[in-house]
């Protein structure tokens, strides 16, 4: 009995080449940046154009691949300031919704600066990283592609369109019962109520309000809508019904300067049925109202203006007590009213 081994490759068996071109990859990676653009950033985010880089060589890749093969890099930075890390998150979610798994965040403390990292891949393997020092303002955004086959090489795949086109871009997810803000500070993300009816035809158009501050350390009193601007109650109960909502009404309260004056507010003493009430003290501060009107079933923007504090100190007391010292002065109701009434009456 004869037996005889067969040959062997004691190299392994060769990579598999990539059957995508860099330039179509590359394509690709400057149209995601394009949709994170316009689909989660407001105007106020100023944006560089995409940048682009080739690396040579994907064995390093998990799923391997030739020596000749090019990663494909596109890169943005974005400036918003204060608002930096809020449209980082943005940016983040959309991603999300995109289909970018295997989601990571955290804090490199192995800089210089504290760096906040975000990493993600998708199943075509495009990866993700975006990067913003603590307190910067700014933060990139970078997209690195699987391998592709380089335009140098010949041989390559015969054309292009080995990509499919991406499906159609994700909508805004509703929020009407929980995380309200997000109609206001995220509305290309998130709007109040997808049923509302839409902001057209005759008035009435009833509306919903949303308050909220970006400073954690002050304190503001409760406001409302003026009288008859919320939907009506529905029969026999005590809701309204939110799908006749037509224009969401976001006011954010800003305290401006320290007036010098401070104001007692009385509360009642934990447990206590009646009131005589627990005093506290507040520094309180001029303030200025930013109201912001968008189409509640589609976050889109109809109004925006400022109405100033104006009521007295006593009056501008919140309504539940709080260790907060600082103290917005409360909004000026009827310059409030004044500036919605056009729009809830309004003929379209």
């Amino acid at each position: 009995m004869l037996v005889l081994a067969g040959c062997t490759d004691k190299t392994g068996p060769e990579p598999l080449a990539p059957v995508v071109t860099t330039q179509e990859f590359e394509q690709r990676l400057t149209e995601r940046l394009s949709r994170a653009v316009s689909g989660a950033l407001e105007p106020e985010a100023k944006v560089t154009p995409p940048s682009h880089s080739r690396s040579v060589g994907c064995a390093e890749l998990p799923e391997g691949g030739p020596t000749w093969g090019v990663r494909p890099r596109a890169e943005m930075t974005v400036s918003a300031g204060g608002k930096a890390e809020k449209y980082l998150d943005d940016v983040d979610m959309w991603m999300l919704r995109e289909g970018f798994a295997e989601h990571t965040k955290r804090w490199r403390i192995d800089t210089p600066a504290d760096v906040r990292e975000v990493t993600a891949e998708h199943e075509d393997g495009t990866q993700l990283l975006m990067e913003m020092a603590r307190n910067s303002g700014t933060f990139t955004v970078v997209l690195t592609g699987p391998c592709t086959w380089p335009p140098d090489r010949p041989g390559g795949p015969p054309s292009s369109g080995r990509l499919p086109p991406l499906p159609p871009p994700p909508g805004p997810t509703q929020t009407r019962s929980e995380a309200l803000n997000d109609a206001c500070t995220s509305p290309k993300l998130s709007v109040y109520n997808l049923s509302s009816r839409p902001f057209a035809g005759r008035g009435p158009h009833p509306m919903a309000l949303v308050r909220y501050s970006d400073e954690r350390s002050m304190e503001y009193a409760e406001f409302f809508l003026p009288d008859g601007f919320a939907p009506r109650y529905q029969p026999g109960t005590f809701r309204r019904n939110l799908d006749q909502v037509q224009l969401l009404v976001c006011v954010r309260v800003t305290a401006t300067r320290d007036s010098r004056q401070d104001v007692t507010c009385r509360y009642a003493s934990e447990g206590a049925l009646l009131g005589g009430g627990r005093p506290f003290t507040f520094d309180l501060f001029e303030s200025v109202y930013d109201v912001t009107v968008r189409e509640a079933r589609s976050g889109k923007l109809v109004s925006r203006f400022t109405v100033p504090g104006r009521q007295g100190a006593e009056d501008s007391c919140p309504y539940r007590m709080s260790y907060n010292r600082k103290l917005a002065r409360g909004i000026d109701e009827a310059a409030f009213a004044r500036g919605l009434r056009p729009l809830f009456e309004a003929r379209r």
